[in-house]
């Protein structure tokens, strides 16, 4: 073997690439036989062009295999290039051998190498996922997008599902790691972090009409009305100054990262957690203000004549509320008042009680008053709920605030006894404010006397009482739950309300198994791509969960990749009597755990059973 020099003219350009090829007589003639094209070798001189063609002949030949670690950089580069050459020999055996037909040979099983092994179960699952969804049919088909402009962008979701890290770092474990590229090829054979931004931008530019096609494509599978649209707000962090991106703002943030400018992500579900329209607004968005668009997007999303919109006590404004019954939609929400009057009227001898999925006891009791809009009155549900779990959990943070509150009063009073210490009632005062304002809801529990000098010119002392009757413990463990929805049985509403616990799911996974936070991105366009990739992942997450949980599997998205990556792709080579190099791709049986999954999804187990083909040349 020998590397050919080929020299090609483009645009009065001369381009000089260079090839592997073989002497051989064809008829009595010389032929030069073309093995591999080797592109413009940059690093390596002419003059070892030579070496670099014996080391791959070398490899093909079954010597030097169990090396260490290459020992320079021809040697590297020798056995990238006869991994190369064995994948294009696999690709051109589309024959999958299934052991119905047996095949004895003699073999040197000293010469027994295994060139490759790569996972492959997360991403078969994935890919029948989508294929089941008909993703690559509606980009190929509906959006006119070419091959490989459909099979990068599914790498990318990839990537995102089984691999959530920067565009470089998926680009490295998708060439090295993961057998996707044997489901979904490239021309190029490789991807980079580049063609990997693209395909992410790609879907993002399609946003709307992919979101779209996904939530009717998964109601059309499931059999969904949607008649009930949850909708919640959550906000992501950026990890730099993001100058470009309008919608970066400092706000109120739930990983207490108030350091950090933030996204904030307002995404509707279905009552089954699948997701149906997400928006994007500036990381200061307050929940109320986004509302206008919540009951459009509803309204668009359901199948119902009149939705019903299920939000938490921060979007449930009066005003909220109002707008969405002036606009033909109902809600369910926690109530924002403290509705003394209706716990006046509490029957503890009656209260209706249920458990819940952990087994705990739900205490509950129905209610109704009017609610006034637009010259209209309707008569709205309030249902009271208490539970022994929400209970413990309250009292302790209630315990936590008062133990830090008390400690703040204490070290206000200690400064009176120090010399420098600014004792002027004014001062006193605005940092008893202070510490009410930081623990606010507890100072009601307290009695709190300030004493001055005759002169009232400086505080003397400050004593205080906690009130072990206060009306805020008395309240702990219970909320109300509103509605417009007339109900009539306890159990039923709340469980509706609890559906608002799977849009929580949804930002856990978003967030933590899909690692949509932090953002490290700049550039407008990369960031709501950045969001939108895992967004898309998402439907994926949500359409494979569900099916599991029908057949008793409630693993979390992570437990399912790591169960999945025990299956792998392999290639090993041998070599028969004759001197023969045979390759054999295979794919490993899938362990029990695996398989259940599978048959779960009713999803064949493997993408191939066999490929063999001999590398002669």
């Amino acid at each position: 073997m020998f590397i050919k020099t080929v020299t090609n003219t483009k645009y009065n350009k001369i381009y000089v690439t260079y090839r592997l090829v073989k002497s051989k007589r064809v008829n009595g003639k010389p032929r030069h036989i073309n093995i591999l094209e080797l592109g413009t070798l940059p690093n390596i001189p002419v003059e070892r062009h030579k070496e670099l063609a014996n080391k791959i002949e070398d490899f093909i030949n079954g010597e030097n295999l169990f090396f260490k670690e290459p020992e320079n950089e021809i040697e590297q580069l020798a056995y990238y290039f006869y991994k190369k050459l064995i994948k294009k020999q696999l690709d051109k055996t589309n024959i999958e051998n299934k052991s119905l037909i047996k095949d004895f040979q003699t073999l040197d099983l000293n010469s027994f190498e295994a060139i490759e092994s790569k996972e492959i179960g997360g991403e078969w699952l994935c890919s029948q996922a989508i294929e089941q969804l008909g993703l690559s049919n509606y980009l190929s088909k509906e959006l006119s997008w070419n091959n490989n402009q459909v099979n990068v962008s599914i790498l990318s979701l990839l990537g995102r599902l089984l691999y959530t890290a920067s565009e470089l770092k998926t680009a490295k474990w998708l060439n090295e790691n993961s057998a996707a590229l044997e489901l979904y090829s490239l021309d190029s054979k490789t991807i980079d972090s580049n063609r990997l931004q693209q395909g992410a931008v790609m879907l993002y530019k399609e946003r709307e009409k992919i979101e779209e096609y996904l939530s009717n494509k998964i109601n059309d599978i499931y059999q969904i009305s949607n008649k009930y649209i949850v909708y919640d707000l959550t906000n992501t962090h950026f990890e730099g100054k993001m100058k470009l991106y309008d919608k970066a703002k400092y706000g109120r943030n739930k990983q207490k990262r108030n350091d950090c400018l933030q996204v904030t992500i307002g995404l509707l579900t279905d009552e089954n957690g699948f997701c149906q329209k997400s928006r994007y607004y500036e990381g200061n968005a307050g929940e109320p203000t986004s509302f206008k668009n919540v009951v459009s997007d509803a309204k668009e999303c359901s199948g119902q004549e009149r939705p019903v919109i299920i939000m938490d006590a921060g979007i449930a404004s009066y005003k909220n509320l109002e707008y969405a019954l002036s606009e033909g939609c109902d809600y369910i929400c926690v109530s924002r008042g403290a509705h003394s009057d209706i716990r006046a009227k509490l029957d503890r001898d009656n209260l209706v009680s249920f458990t819940n999925k952990a087994g705990d006891e739900v205490r509950t009791q129905m209610f109704t008053q009017p609610f006034k809009y637009e010259k209209q009155t309707i008569q709205e549900t309030i249902l009271y709920v208490e539970t022994n779990a929400k209970k413990s959990k309250e009292e302790g943070m209630f315990e936590q605030k008062r133990q830090r509150f008390e400690k703040g009063l204490d070290d206000i009073k200690s400064s009176l006894s120090k010399p420098r210490g600014n004792k002027k009632p004014e001062k006193i005062y605005e940092r008893i404010g202070r510490l009410k304002q930081k623990y606010s809801g507890i100072a009601e529990a307290y009695n709190i006397k300030i004493t001055k000098n005759k002169d009232k010119t400086t505080v003397e002392q400050i004593t205080y009482k906690y009130n072990e009757n206060n009306a805020i413990l008395a309240k702990t463990g219970s909320y109300f739950i509103r509605t417009s929805v007339s109900a009539e049985k306890e159990e039923l509403l709340w469980k509706l309300y609890r559906t608002q616990g799977e849009i929580e799911n949804t930002f856990r996974i978003l967030k933590s198994d899909l690692n949509m936070r932090p953002i490290f991105h700049s550039k407008p366009k990369n960031i709501e791509s950045h969001l939108n990739l895992a967004i898309l992942s998402y439907f994926i997450v949500s359409f494979i969960r569900y099916k599991l949980k029908t057949k008793g599997i409630h693993h979390n998205w992570n437990e399912i990749v790591r169960i999945m990556n025990t299956q792998k792709c392999n290639i090993n080579t041998i070599m028969n009597k004759d001197e023969q190099k045979i390759l054999i791709k295979t794919c490993t049986r899938p362990a029990l755990k695996t398989t259940q999954i599978y048959r779960a999804m009713n999803y064949k187990s493997v993408p191939f059973y066999r490929k063999k083909t001999c590398l002669n040349f």
